[in-house]
Order: structure tokens, then sequence, then C-alpha cells
């Protein structure tokens, strides 16, 4: 009897720490087949690549991820999430690395704090409001410069949402000073002011990213090309407006690399983009991007870049979707020569 009762007051207390804590399974698979092409003109000579192509991730990157949360009373949490990406077409996932996004933190009425590797707020504030769906193939995926989106070794606060607004600060450490020729590490700090309300969403993100040594994030590639060192630093604008029949999305980035001991290069970028529902659990997104890159008042590139996706709805969790990209860049100090990127494909994801 006295066994049964302790046996009974054991799973009573094992219920009530489960009834505290979760931790939830989930993940994307999203694979789409279809045709991609390069073409090339350097020098006068032209020369053009075609292929067709079944891969993973053509709308967003297939992925596993787990998530929880444990409830340790008067409003505070402890979380977690770990998440890597899935490689659907070969059934790889890169020895199953969480690289996407690896965090344990706390959250309560102060607001939340993620320690490990979390996606940055500069990243966030450029996916709430972006063109064609935010969809891999976007207009501004493809043309504007590359970012460091979940940096390393990274310390992150979120404040709570006040009416609409909330805000975001991280810091990531390179942990690389021994490598260093200044003796100094590198390291980044983004941050964000957002506001979404109803119809309304508008955003302004600032991230830089300073290189001291091996583990410096150069995510552009210029600074690579020019200096050991140095610091790169994205500023944002961007918003959308939902007015029913239509969403009007657009925004404007800058981007100044700033090579140690050699003249800058700036990139100016903007991009525009329209989401239309077109009938049941039917839409149509489309979106146009570009990018000028400079140094010294002297241009160096343009690249434009054109996407349309549809997306067809099949249930809450799968929809099937189309999409079209064509992505051109010039050189503007040798005329003539140019690279273009065509994308068309027709894809499934199913969400669980």
């Amino acid at each position: 009897m006295k066994k049964s009762l302790i046996a009974l007051a054991v799973l009573g207390t094992c219920g009530a720490a489960m009834a505290q804590s979760s931790v939830t399974l989930y993940g994307m698979a999203d694979v789409w087949v279809g045709r991609t092409k390069a073409e090339a003109t350097v020098g006068g000579v032209s020369a053009s690549a075609s292929e067709s192509v079944l891969e993973s991730g053509g709308f967003n990157t297939s992925r596993l991820g787990f998530k929880g949360s444990e409830d340790l009373g008067g409003g505070l949490k402890a979380n977690f999430n770990l998440e890597g990406a899935l490689a659907m077409d070969n059934g790889t996932a890169g020895g199953l690395r969480f690289d996407r996004q690896s965090w344990v933190g706390l959250s309560g009425g102060f607001g939340e704090i993620q320690l490990g590797k979390p996606w940055t707020p500069y990243d966030d504030t450029r996916a709430m409001a972006n063109d064609t769906f935010n969809a891999n193939f976007a207009a501004s995926w493809t043309t504007w410069l590359f970012y460091e989106d979940n940096p390393n070794n990274t310390i992150r606060y979120n404040t709570p949402n006040f009416g609409g607004f909330s805000g975001a600060i991280a810091y990531s450490l390179g942990e690389d000073r021994a490598s260093s020729p200044n003796n100094s590490a590198s390291n980044l700090v983004s941050l964000s002011v957002n506001y979404a309300n109803g119809p309304i969403v508008a955003g302004f993100a600032h991230q830089s990213q300073k290189v001291e040594g091996l583990n410096g994030l150069d995510s552009t590639g210029i600074l690579t090309g020019l200096a050991a060192t140095g610091k790169t630093t994205y500023n944002l604008l961007n918003g959308s407006y939902d007015f029913g029949m239509l969403k009007l999305v657009g925004g404007v980035n800058q981007v100044k690399v700033q090579p140690d001991g050699v003249a800058d290069v700036k990139a100016n970028e903007w991009n525009l983009g329209v989401d239309v529902p077109v009938g049941a659990g039917f839409d149509i997104g489309v979106g146009v991007a570009r990018s000028k890159v400079e140094s010294s008042g002297v241009d160096l590139t343009t690249t434009t870049g054109f996407s349309i996706g549809a997306k067809y709805t099949l249930s809450k969790r799968t929809f099937l979707y189309a999409a079209f990209n064509r992505t051109k860049t010039e050189f503007e100090t040798l005329p003539g020569d140019e690279v273009k990127g065509t994308l068309f494909g027709l894809g499934i994801q199913h969400n669980f």
C-alpha cells in the first residue's frame, strides 16, 4: 500500500514537471525541380551553360529543429532552439549540424536573452518585409550583397513588444585575437527597431562586422580581396502595407566596406515588391531589386534582379509553388562585360 502511494506521488510529481515544460519537434521539407542557366560575356566573348536540376530548398531552406521551454515560475522561462538544414534531394544534413540556430536563454517580463547562435536582428528585419514572399528566389536575395545572418558566439537581447514596437541587439565574439595583426579580436554588432501592427510593418536595422583575425566575418568578399582587416556596415530601412487586395513591400539598404589602408567600397541597394491574392489559396508575388557598387566616385558594378513566384495552398501545412528569377550583373569599368543567371522551377513544401 505504501509502495503504491509512493509510486503515485512520484508520478504526480513527474506529471507536474512535464506540465511546466515542453519540447517540440518541427521541420520543413521543400523540394523543387527546374532549370538553371548561367551566361557570361567577357572581353566580347560569350559563353553559357544550363542544367536541369532537382534540389532542396527552392522556396525556403529545408530544416529539422527542436525547441522547448520550461516554466521556472514568476513569469520566468528557460528556452532553447536547435535547428539544422536538410538536403532533401540527397537525404543528407551535413552531419545534422545545428548551424541554423543553436541557443539557450531566459525570457520574462524583461524580454528575452539568447546565448549561442541565433539569427541577427538585421536578418530578422530584412526577412519581415521582403519581396516575392521572402522566398529564396526573391530578387533582393539574388541581387543585394551578402551579410552574416547567424554568427557564432552570440549574445542577443530581445525587448518586449510595446504596442507593436519591438527591438533587439546582438553582439558576437570573434575569438580570434591570437591571429590578429592588430592584437584585437573580430566582432559583430547587430540591432533593430521594428513596428508591426495591423496592415503596417516597418523596421530599421544596423549591422557592423569587424574583421581583425582569421574568424573575421567578410560576407561580401570585397574586404578579403583588398585588405587583411577592416569593417563592413549595413543600414536597412524597409516596410510593407497590406491593402487586403494586395501587399506592397519595399526597402533601401546601404553597405559600406572599409578596408584598412584602402579606399572604401559602397553599395546602394533597393527592392520593391507586391504580393497579390488572386483566388482561394492562390497568391502571386513579384519583386525587383538593384545593387550599385562604387568606390571613390567610380561605379564598379550594377546588379539588377527580377523575380516572380506563385503559391497554391493545399492545406495549412502544404503548398505548391512556381518560381522564376533573372539576375544580371554589369561591370561598369569594363563596358560590355556582364554575368546573367536565370532560374525557373516548380516545387512543393510541407511543414510539420
